[in-house]
């Protein structure tokens, strides 16, 4: 069962890089996390361009996403929203039909107390709206990130262990309804 991974933010020291690398840690068999780390390679999105005209970066990237069985995004909030770097490579997918209906789950990290909502709630918008299956079941929120990472960003708190792992089960187990 493989699962993408992608961290809607493009800093080196992100929590929410920190979580989805936890989440490849503690994924459990069959479950395999691949993380995508290629973000800030996508070019800025052109609708005007036709098929044979797509930059090769973009059609590796809808590629992998639709070989995965399931997807993960984990996202910062920014200005109160999605960070453009994420929306830019979630219009380039607007369109695949191969994508339709793909289990997905929304994570969010943030310092603050609300754990991302700002941009957590309107990614489960804009993918569903993409005619994804957005799983809630497999999506979470993180609050006071500083307290839950250690300094060289390891996820250190229990509690938020076992809630990433019981959220990567739920998305598990749609992926399994789905075979």
């Amino acid at each position: 069962m493989k699962i993408v991974a992608i961290s809607g933010s493009v800093r080196k020291e992100s929590y929410n890089s920190a979580l989805l690398r936890a989440a490849c840690d503690l994924a459990e068999a069959p479950m395999r996390l691949e993380l995508y780390q290629q973000l800030v390679t996508l070019p800025a999105f052109d609708p005007a361009l036709t098929e044979q005209l797509v930059p090769d970066a973009v059609v590796e990237f809808r590629s992998l996403l639709a070989a995965s069985d399931g997807i993960i995004i984990c996202t910062p909030e920014y200005a109160h929203g999605v960070p453009g770097a994420l929306k830019n490579a979630l219009d380039w997918l607007v369109d695949c039909a191969d994508l339709v209906l793909k289990p997905a789950a929304v994570m969010s990290v943030a310092t603050s107390g609300l754990g991302g909502v700002r941009s957590f709630c309107p990614m489960v918008q804009v993918l569903s709206a993409m005619n994804w299956q957005v799983v809630i079941e497999a999506s979470l929120q993180v609050p006071f990130a500083k307290r839950r990472f250690d300094d060289e960003l390891q996820l250190r708190d229990e509690l938020t262990r076992q809630r990433l792992s019981i959220a990567l089960s739920a998305l598990a187990r749609v992926v399994m309804e789905l075979r």
